[in-house]
């Protein structure tokens, strides 16, 4: 069967699929087989969930829009005036961007995601010392007109495996709301 995010072909057990991630749902039965199955002692390889890696060196500006897309964001590439190419996608009504440094042969081992407010300088930079104490996987910082910014990266690669991916991104977009409400960012 295709899947429904990226359309590649899936086989009939497959739960995520192997190039963009997306759930394709429970196998058919899971739940009676498993009940009518007599109850044995697991070891802890046999209880770990399914791990869905994502794909040596990363992902591909692509499809990490896809991955965006299939849980219900809208993200698309642009291009800055430099050319650099990057993902504009939102959260909470808020536009951020997601930047994708040290790619290889088109696949990124990491993404940034960045937000920036503007408040024309009107903005008490100190409160972010606060925030960086509180919160250190999400670093808050002010740029050149002491406007706030927040910023978290995320490995993809080595290792990286599409549930860590939405894990993280999880917990951006709640530290963004966090973010937001705390310095009455709207």
């Amino acid at each position: 069967m295709p899947c429904p995010r990226c359309s590649a072909e899936t086989l009939p057990n497959q739960e995520f699929c192997t190039k963009c991630g997306a759930a394709l749902g429970a196998p058919e039965n899971n739940q009676n087989v498993a009940a009518a199955a007599p109850a044995t002692v697991q070891t802890v390889a046999e209880r770990a969930p399914s791990i869905h890696p994502i794909p040596d060196g990363g992902l591909t500006m692509d499809e990490i829009v896809s991955w965006l897309q299939s849980g219900g964001y809208t993200a698309k590439v642009v291009a800055a005036e430099n050319g650099k190419r990057h993902i504009v996608t939102n959260a909470h009504g808020t536009p951020f961007d997601i930047f994708t440094p040290g790619c290889e042969s088109g696949r990124c081992a990491s993404i940034e995601i960045v937000v920036s407010f503007s408040r024309k300088g009107k903005f008490n930079v100190s409160l972010l010392n606060e925030w960086n104490s509180d919160v250190p996987w999400c670093k808050a910082y002010y740029d050149t007109v002491n406007d706030p910014c927040l910023d978290m990266d995320i490995a993809l690669s080595p290792g990286g495996t599409y549930e860590s991916l939405n894990d993280q991104f999880a917990t951006w977009t709640s530290v963004l709301g966090r973010f937001i409400t705390k310095y009455d960012l709207r």
